[in-house]
């Protein structure tokens, strides 16, 4: 992977992999752990509407013909959906573990971590653990609990969100700037 992008074809997926793809423009990154079979376990926010339409979705779309997901119904929480769901129309992008200090400050803020991470197996089983045990990930909470904190879990073991970090970091900065 390159230093500009983390974008990947699908025959380079692995189970296990960290895998996410960005919305509005960059503003932010869905993530989620690619586990085998065309299947991704992911962490959407529980809270509001059980879905957002896209350019390719309609309030009249049946189910997903692969993996049965329907936004309408079961859009929140912890999901088990194939690729095409969790990508909804966007690029996929393979998260890098073990980066150099210097890479991840040039990279954009949820792409990679300093970190290593553990094997691919750990991640499938965590991510599968979680999604089985009936509890999910918890209630989602954009700045806490999201979807980068849970496939970087499933990775490392901790808990942790680059993005939501780095974005509450410029905004406290902006606000206490403006006060100053």
């Amino acid at each position: 992977m390159g230093l500009l992008s983390n974008r990947i074809s699908r025959d380079e997926l692995c189970p296990g992999d960290h895998i996410y793809a960005h919305r509005h423009g960059h503003a932010y990154s869905h993530h989620g752990i690619f586990v085998g079979e065309d299947r991704v376990i992911h962490f959407n926010s529980t809270n509001g509407p059980k879905s957002v339409p896209t350019s390719s979705s309609s309030s009249t779309e049946p189910p997903c013909g692969k993996c049965g997901h329907d936004p309408k119904t079961n859009g929140g929480g912890l999901l088990r959906t194939c690729i095409d769901c969790f990508l909804k129309d966007h690029h996929l992008h393979r998260f890098e573990y073990g980066v150099s200090r210097s890479h991840f400050i040039l990279k954009l803020k949820g792409t990679c971590s300093t970190e290593d991470c553990d094997p691919n197996e750990t991640a499938v089983s965590r991510a599968t653990e979680n999604f089985n045990n009936g509890e999910g990930f918890g209630v989602y909470q954009l700045r806490d609990n999201n979807c980068e904190h849970f496939a970087c879990y499933c990775k490392t073991g901790r808990r942790v969100s680059e993005q939501t970090t780095s974005k509450t970091t410029m905004f406290v900065s902006f606000f206490h700037s403006k006060s100053s």
